[in-house]
């Protein structure tokens, strides 16, 4: 999604744009949702509209969500806000990730200067005396003037510049799944933190009965739950979501992943640059991982875009640690913060879980600070680019 973004942002430059994607041609969903959907903020809303992109997107499939919970599932505290809170019509939209890519896929492939490769194997990235080469599977060479790195948490791009980013285990495994909720999910989205790790149900679009389960446990737990029957498996969700939306049916195969998080030192280096993935990884408790892929992708396009209007270069290292500057301490925060999150509601000291239900009840009581909460689950802040600004 990250790279797909920035191809789409720089589409009305003059740049000959190549996208490599290892992936078969994207397809539009169909049918039944998808386990694996994406919470886009109302500042990722306005960057895909802005591009062009959202008008791509299947209406049907779309869920707005104008309303937040977040419990204690061990104790007293919660917290409620909602798109009110910060004068806004709501908070963000839940959508299916083969939907985002398959509408920016079908904006790039209009694009006269994007070549969007798929089922496209690269062998090898080396640098050259200016640039960088790109060796395909098939024996093909592509010389570019800047190459952006946004192939995911192992990235052989970063790899190649030799940035470092060290992996942190979390300790937990992601168990996703879509669900049937006896209760009507009301537009709202739902989170509890438990002893074995948060419990998001986020509603998805049909009958206002569809959520989508992320689940984070430990992994001995996630695997006992993977082998048991569908049953079973429903049984224990609506147990340990202890019904917030009544009894709960599974009606995905589900599925499990581990969960990592890093954060690369460098974005950037001569001639190249990371976004989404391939910079930083978070923990998905609150779902901002794509959202900052396509901030980074829309930043580095304003840059890119600025250097072109005035005539400088636009693969300099000096535009690029520009983007660098605008992004790193963003994602370092949103990184620190989930990190922090996961070991808050960690702990089982009955003093620290007392002040931590005393503290959420505070905070749901403040109208002001149910505001600030409401305008991060949007997606705003100081240095955004100037295409989510309006």
């Amino acid at each position: 999604m990250a790279g797909g973004m920035l191809a789409a942002a720089l589409a009305e430059q003059s740049l000959d744009i190549v996208l490599l994607d290892g992936a078969p041609e994207p397809q539009m969903p169909t049918g039944a949702p998808a386990a694996r959907v994406s919470a886009l903020t109302e500042t990722s809303e306005r960057l895909l509209r802005s591009v062009g992109v959202w008008k791509n997107m299947p209406a049907h499939r779309l869920q707005p969500y104008d309303k937040m919970e977040v419990r204690d599932g061990d104790g007293t505290g919660e917290v409620h806000f909602s798109a009110a809170d910060a004068a806004a019509s709501h908070l963000g939209t839940l959508v299916e990730n083969d939907s985002v890519v398959a509408a920016i896929f079908d904006f790039c492939r209009a694009a006269c200067r994007i070549d969007w490769r798929s089922d496209c194997r690269v062998a090898s990235v080396g640098r050259r005396e200016q640039g960088w080469r790109v060796e395909l599977a098939d024996g093909q060479v592509i010389d570019c003037r800047l190459l952006v790195g946004a192939d995911g948490a192992r990235s052989m791009v970063r790899s190649a510049a030799g940035l470092s980013a060290p992996s942190r285990d979390t300790g937990h495994v992601a168990v996703v799944a879509t669900l049937h909720s006896a209760v009507p999910h009301d537009s709202c989205a739902r989170q509890a933190f438990l002893d074995s790790g948060p419990l998001a149900l986020l509603p998805l679009y049909g009958d206002g009965h569809q959520c989508s389960l992320v689940w984070s446990l430990w992994p001995d737990r996630a695997a006992q739950l993977m082998e048991q029957s569908p049953g079973s498996f429903s049984h224990a969700v609506t147990q340990a979501s202890q019904a917030w939306l009544g009894d709960l049916q599974l009606v995905s195969e589900p599925l499990a992943f581990p969960i990592h998080d890093l954060h690369a030192g460098d974005y950037v280096c001569p001639e190249l640059a990371l976004i989404g993935d391939a910079a930083h990884v978070v923990h998905p408790l609150a779902g901002q991982g794509i959202n900052l892929g396509l901030l980074d992708a829309a930043v580095l396009a304003e840059e890119i875009g600025r250097a072109i209007e005035s005539g400088r270069d636009w693969s300099s290292l000096a535009l690029l640690q520009r983007y660098q500057r605008r992004r790193r301490g963003h994602n370092a925060s949103v990184v620190a913060a989930m990190r922090g999150f996961k070991v808050l509601f960690e702990q089982r000291s009955p003093a620290f879980r007392f002040f931590r239900n005393t503290g959420m009840s505070l905070v749901n009581r403040h109208s002001m600070l149910k505001g600030l909460l409401a305008a991060q689950a949007l997606g705003r802040f100081d240095d955004a680019p100037q295409s989510a600004r309006s």
